[in-house]
C-alpha cells in the first residue's frame, strides 16, 4: 500500500464515520466497526492523560481499535509529516536540529535566530501542519505507552517484584505525560517522548 501519496489525515475525519471507514479500509480492512467513535475515545484518553485506562478499554473491546491499528494510524500520519518536514528543510535550510515545543495553543519554535523566527511565523499561518503535528504526537505517546505496557507484561512474567514493576510504569508514564517536543532537521524528524521512551525501555 502506498501511504505517502495519500493526502488524507485520519483525525480530520473524527465524527465523520463514512470518511473514517474509507481510510481504515485501506489501513486495517475493517469497515464494520464504529471507527469514528473509537477515534474519539482514543483522542479523549490522550487529551486527558488517561493512557492506561484507554488501553484497558481497547483490550476489553470497548474501543473498536487495537494497539496495532493505533500503530498504523501513527505511521500513516508520520509519513505525511515526513513529507512536510522535507519541504520545510529546503525552504528554511534546516541544517541543524530545530526544536518545536507542542502546546495546546499551538507550536512554539525554540531559538532566536532569523531562521527560527521565520519558521515560527510560517507555522503560525500553516494551520494544516499544526493539525498534523499535534495528533501525530498524541498517537506517538499512546504507542509508547502500549510498548511500555507490553514490556511490563514481560517483566511480570519474569516475576519482577511488584514495587519495581509499578515504578517502571510510573516512570514510563511520567516521560509520556510531560510536554512533548517535535525535533526536525534536514535529516528527518522525531518526537522527543518517543526517543526518551525507547531509551528508558532499553535501559531497563
Amino acid at each position: 500500500m502506498e501511504i505517502i501519496s495519500n493526502t488524507l489525515l485520519l483525525f480530520n475525519f473524527i465524527g465523520n464515520i463514512d470518511k473514517s471507514k474509507e481510510v481504515l479500509q485501506a489501513l486495517a480492512q475493517n469497515t464494520n466497526k464504529n471507527v469514528g467513535a473509537g477515534l474519539n475515545m482514543l483522542e479523549s484518553g490522550l487529551n486527558n492523560g488517561k493512557f492506561e485506562e484507554t488501553l484497558d478499554l481497547m483490550k476489553s473491546g470497548e474501543i473498536d481499535i487495537d494497539i496495532n491499528q493505533v500503530e498504523n494510524y501513527y505511521q500513516f500520519n508520520l509519513q505525511r509529516l515526513k513529507q512536510e518536514v522535507a519541504q520545510l528543510a529546503k525552504k528554511f535550510d534546516l541544517e541543524s536540529e530545530i526544536v518545536i515545543t507542542l502546546h495546546q495553543t499551538g507550536l512554539v519554535v525554540e531559538g532566536r535566530s532569523d531562521n527560527t523566527k521565520a519558521l515560527h511565523q510560517y507555522l503560525d499561518k500553516d494551520i494544516q501542519l499544526s493539525a498534523l503535528v499535534q495528533p501525530t504526537a498524541k498517537l506517538s505517546q499512546f504507542v509508547e505507552w502500549g510498548q511500555a505496557k507490553d514490556v511490563s507484561a514481560q517483566y511480570q512474567a519474569e516475576d519482577m517484584p511488584e514495587e519495581q514493576l509499578v515504578g517502571f510504569l510510573k516512570d514510563a508514564r511520567l516521560i509520556m505525560s510531560q510536554v512533548n517536543q517535535f525535533i526536525m532537521s534536514d535529516l528527518g524528524s522525531t518526537f522527543y517522548s518517543m526517543v526518551h521512551t525507547q531509551q528508558f525501555i532499553d535501559n531497563n
